[in-house]
């Protein structure tokens, strides 16, 4: 997929620039291990993320075309 928004100049591939809304306590400890581990916050996200799917049994969905 080519992304030509601005909002995505300057990504590594793979990238994607994403906003969410997450509890103030979670970006705190985020921000905090962050912080003591001397990485960025979106590393440890991305961690944290890489792991938690890791555990999952994830499979790609296929999906059936509307009849309609």
């Amino acid at each position: 997929m080519v992304l030509n928004k601005t909002s995505q100049k300057g990504l590594k591939d793979g990238w994607i620039r994403a906003t969410f809304i997450l509890r103030k306590d979670h970006l705190e400890e985020l921000k905090a291990l962050a912080y003591w581990e001397r990485k960025k916050i979106k590393e440890v996200i991305d961690e944290a993320l890489r792991l938690y799917l890791r555990r999952k049994k994830t499979t790609a969905r296929t999906y059936r075309k509307s009849s309609h």
